[in-house]
């Protein structure tokens, strides 16, 4: 859930990383902030695990825990590129949702 943050706070931490997105996902603050009209009205979307969204203007993007070291994955991160594979983001550790492939079968 996003951390409740006051306007002047949601304006400055849009300036910031509004043209230089590398880092959002380090910021626990910026869960709250919509980055294309600068609301803080950010809330987890119901029917989608991981998936926060602006009531403002109802863009959406993937905000979550890696299920493999605990960082945080925010797909508005450079990076926290999608998968090819499996269309979720992949953590800064190198996993996403993907299975992994069995290493004795590897050649």
């Amino acid at each position: 859930m996003p951390l409740p943050i006051d306007r002047a706070e949601g304006k400055r931490l849009f300036k910031k990383y509004r043209s230089q997105r590398n880092g959002i996902r380090n910021c626990p603050e910026m869960a709250s902030v919509c980055l294309i009209c600068e609301s803080i009205d950010v809330t987890a979307k119901p029917d989608a695990d991981g998936m926060l969204y602006c009531r403002n203007c109802g863009f959406a993007f993937y905000r979550y825990s890696c299920p493999i070291c605990g960082k945080t994955v925010d797909g508005r991160d450079p990076e926290n590129p999608g998968c090819n594979s499996c269309g979720l983001r992949i953590c800064s550790c190198g996993a996403c949702g993907c299975p992994q492939p069995d290493k004795e079968t590897q050649v």
